[in-house]
């Protein structure tokens, strides 16, 4: 695709095009400088020779209902573990300029924040994967009733259903990378879009002006607005993967045992949604997920499900439609706030091995124990 600049921040172009003082404006004119979010005002042009660049996948319009907006911000500072002595320029003239006595080297820094709007994919697979970095255990809902997901590094936003392509809900999603590049090499720095309110705020600004620009919001609906505080996640509650409470879900388990390296991350934990992610630690340094949780009866966020339950019980005892396939169980039952839908995705064959009394008896465990908490019960067999 075409990729179109949108915004130069700092270099005199305005992207509003309106006065000498108009502020610069960013993917498809949602984002404003200095309109709130730290990503967009000056203290995030803190550091020398700041920038804050974006460009824009396609257009948003009726007839192209979908693109992806980069926006990047680079700087540098001097690198004082990186300095190299006189004669690095290879010539006596040079050692003789004391300007070139000592050449100062720097690191480059480049935060990327990428937004996508469009719906979910349509492969089996690739909505799995979706599913899979959007609805984790680092992430907590949107207050307001907006429905949503967020952290400081990703967060992602369910359309209204005027807006889906295809039967597949349309999404606003946003994620971060940042990194360091110096005498080390390049290196990958911790993520930080910004607090768990601005990352609302960034996406429910692309939500609204993308709903605007290819039609979809409803007659007479009110934008999206996000007000209340947005709590982050339930990141200090984590623990080991275990034989009885894994996650804080009672019964969930798994027969580990001493040298197994696992922990478990209970997300968000309401009504409408509770998320669990377990990690393999064997690497402190690069923990790998391996399995995860998944309960939502908000109806947009069980629409993003939509078509991966099937159309038949899972198994004996069921109530709803699903299947246990070990690596992948799920199944949406009627609840009092409507559908609802649990998923357990377990990567580990050993995680597999060892769950208990097997991966579809821990599965319906898990869906009993939060079901029961929502008042939705009776949705799995007691096992």
């Amino acid at each position: 695709m075409t990729v179109v600049a949108l915004a130069i921040a700092g270099g005199g172009a305005w992207a509003a095009g309106i006065g000498p003082f108009a502020k610069d404006q960013y993917c498809w004119g949602a984002w404003e400088q200095d309109s709130g979010p730290r990503l967009l005002g000056d203290d995030e042009l803190g550091k020398s020779g700041s920038e804050r660049t974006a460009e824009e996948s396609a257009a948003l319009s009726a007839d192209s209902p979908e693109g992806v907006c980069t926006l990047r911000v680079t700087s540098s500072v001097p690198d004082d573990h990186g300095s190299s002595g006189a004669g690095t320029h290879g010539s006596e003239d040079d050692a003789d300029d004391p300007d070139d006595a000592e050449t100062t080297n720097t690191i480059e820094f480049k935060k990327t924040v990428k937004v996508g709007y469009g719906p979910v994919p349509a492969s089996e697979k690739e909505r799995l994967s979706w599913l899979e970095k959007f609805l984790d255990g680092s992430v907590g809902p949107l207050p307001d009733g907006v429905p949503g997901l967020v952290s400081r590094a990703k967060g992602m936003v369910v359309l209204p259903e005027e807006c889906d392509v295809d039967g597949r809900p349309t999404v606003v999603t946003i994620t971060g990378e940042e990194t360091g590049d110096g005498h080390l090499g390049l290196v990958n720095l911790p993520v930080s879009i910004g607090s768990q309110g601005d990352v609302a705020q960034l996406l429910v600004a692309v939500a609204n002006e993308g709903m605007r620009r290819t039609g979809c919001a409803a007659k007479g609906a009110a934008p999206l607005r996000v007000t209340s505080p947005v709590k982050p996640a339930r990141e200090r509650e984590t623990g080991g993967v275990g034989s009885t409470a894994t996650c804080g879900i009672r019964g969930f388990g798994f027969a580990t045992v001493k040298g197994d390296h696992y922990d478990a991350q209970a997300g968000a934990v309401e009504d409408g949604v509770q998320l669990c992610t377990m990690t393999n630690t064997d690497s402190v340094r690069n923990p790998v997920a391996v399995g995860q949780f998944m309960m939502v009866a908000q109806p947009r966020l069980a629409a993003l499900f939509q078509g991966l339950a099937g159309d038949r019980p899972p198994g004996p005892g069921w109530r709803g439609k699903g299947r246990l396939a070990g690596s992948y169980n799920i199944v949406q039952a009627d609840c009092e706030s409507g559908p609802t839908v649990f998923a357990l995705r377990l990567d580990s064959a050993y995680l597999q091995q060892i769950a208990i009394p097997d991966a579809g008896g821990a599965f319906a465990r898990a869906v009993n124990a939060v079901g029961d908490r929502i008042g939705c019960s009776d949705v799995a067999p007691r096992r």
